[in-house]
């Protein structure tokens, strides 16, 4: 049996999301059985519109690199945010690094299974029109959990 990777979602935030896809990509490509389960407002990253407003928080993150020195108290002043989301973005596409709808995509065509979270979408009033094509039909956490521990060496990431 091989190598089953859970990854949970339970951020929004590009910064989040960025490095769970990336393990989850890295995993699949290597013949790893991957699956993410996307909770609460991890839910935005496979939103059909939602997931092209991700935005990055320099909110409490002093490891975020900066152009220039920005005292942790600034990082709240209106258009932080934008400003950051930005710069990551630039950051990434000088460094060829894939969008979140392409390591989505990626995911998809590795074969790896995106599990909505069903109590969370009742929550937030999603349904399963709301989301990305090549997700999984929301299922429970008991689900999820069910397919991490039938793996006879599991690996379990949060984000």
């Amino acid at each position: 049996m091989a190598t089953r990777v859970g990854i949970i979602v339970l951020s929004g935030t590009l910064d989040r999301a960025m490095p769970a896809f990336m393990l989850g990509t890295t995993a699949a490509a290597m013949g790893m059985e991957v699956g993410m389960f996307f909770s609460f407002y991890g839910l935005n990253v496979i939103h059909r519109e939602k997931i092209k407003k991700l935005k990055v928080s320099p909110i409490g993150n002093p490891a975020m690199p900066m152009p220039f020195p920005v005292p942790q108290i600034l990082t709240i002043m209106p258009g932080m945010m934008d400003f950051a989301t930005n710069m990551m973005k630039k950051m990434m596409k000088e460094n060829r690094i894939p969008s979140i709808e392409e390591l989505v995509q990626q995911a998809i065509d590795l074969d790896v299974k995106l599990y909505p979270c069903q109590t969370a979408m009742q929550l937030f009033g999603y349904s399963k029109e709301d989301l990305i094509e090549g997700v999984e039909e929301p299922v429970g956490a008991a689900t999820f959990l069910n397919f991490v521990n039938g793996a006879e060496k599991p690996i379990v990431l949060n984000f």
